[in-house]
């Protein structure tokens, strides 16, 4: 019985806790990261639906489109719709002739704390909270 080979329960016991150390260091990291990929994806988002508005209205004598008549004209991508998640953001859209507004606001833990607009100036904008922003009178991105 000298010989055998094998891990005593203290060894992998101390094994098992060293991973658990690295984990709770590394898992806050982690969704940090992801919450600011979500975020960028949903500025991008916004910058896409932002440019298909802008080529609607150009064909359209400056008539804003709702998602539906982007999406038909397939200016943007069908799963862009009002009411849709898209990376942890719940995408929203109020138009009303002359004015549009498209948002995206945080709908997850891996969302961020930033409701994202934009509006017929094309300006991506910020606001601190998780409520969309009515008026856009947030920060402009980028």
């Amino acid at each position: 019985m000298k010989n055998q080979k094998g891990f005593s329960l203290i060894e992998l016991l101390i094994v098992v806790a060293i991973i658990g150390i690295i984990a709770a260091i590394a898992i806050p990291s982690l969704i940090r990261a992801r919450a600011a990929a979500n975020q960028s994806a949903a500025i991008g988002t916004l910058r896409s639906i932002g440019s298909a508005e802008a080529t609607y209205m150009a064909g359209s004598r400056n008539v804003p489109g709702e998602l539906a008549d982007l999406i038909a004209g397939n200016h943007i991508d069908t799963t862009l719709t009002d009411g849709a998640t898209r990376n942890s953001y719940l995408l929203g859209q109020d138009v009303a002739d002359p004015l549009w507004l498209f948002t995206a606001a945080p709908n997850g833990l891996t969302s961020g704390d930033n409701s994202y607009g934009i509006s017929q100036d094309f300006v991506v904008r910020e606001l601190p909270g998780t409520t969309p922003p009515g008026n856009l009178a947030g920060t402009p991105i980028g």
